[in-house]
């Protein structure tokens, strides 16, 4: 724990903005999460997006326990790991994951991670209900809300919205087009509509 609270001091460095976003390695976390392998954490902090495209937090650990849990609060993540415990400002990390469920901070917000279409770089966020193990629930009314890439801001899930930040890729604009895009669309239709164009657009 001592070396990982140590790694804790990194956080003052500058944020890596130019790193590059590879679409070829975004994927549904919740697939990795599911998959065979044990050493995928439940439970973690994300310092950058990097990490998070990697979908392997730090400090990670699989089941919350008395020794080890993650709590958020309004402009920081607390990580307890063994009884000790390490504070992150919600302003220096990229994100955290609990149970399963992977949250980006923004704006001092945990903002659910909900869709990541595979072969695109769009990310698709909830602040409603989330089910813990990586989907959000359609039923619920939810607001969503999407950024370019792991990089850069998030805004609200509106066809205007959708249009400034793509405007330089129209065909993809006019795919989400076909969905009206509104606070309680349920997600799976945005699904369906982003894997026929990632189809219809592969080389």
């Amino acid at each position: 724990m001592k070396t990982n609270i140590i790694m804790a001091g990194i956080l003052t460095l500058p944020f890596f903005a130019n790193a590059q976003t590879s679409t070829t390695t975004l994927v549904a976390h919740n697939t990795i999460i599911n998959s065979v392998s044990t050493d995928i954490p439940q439970n973690g902090i994300f310092l950058n997006a990097d990490e998070f495209q990697n979908g392997i937090p730090e400090m990670g650990f699989d089941k919350k326990s008395k020794e080890n849990h993650i709590r958020e609060f309004d402009n920081k993540v607390v990580l307890i790991e063994n009884s000790e415990k390490a504070t992150f400002p919600k302003s220096a990390i990229w994100g955290f994951r609990k149970n399963n469920q992977d949250y980006r901070t923004f704006d001092n917000q945990d903002y659910a991670v909900a869709y990541m279409p595979k072969g695109l770089s769009i990310i698709f966020y909830t602040l409603g209900e989330a089910t813990g193990e990586g989907n959000v629930k359609d039923e619920f009314e939810d607001t969503y809300y999407f950024s370019r890439n792991s990089q850069s801001a998030i805004y609200p899930l509106t066809a205007d919205n959708i249009t400034e930040v793509f405007s330089d890729q129209i065909p993809f604009v006019e795919a989400l087009n076909k969905v009206n895009l509104s606070d309680d669309k349920p997600l799976h239709e945005i699904k369906n509509v982003l894997s026929a164009y990632v189809r219809n657009n592969a080389n």
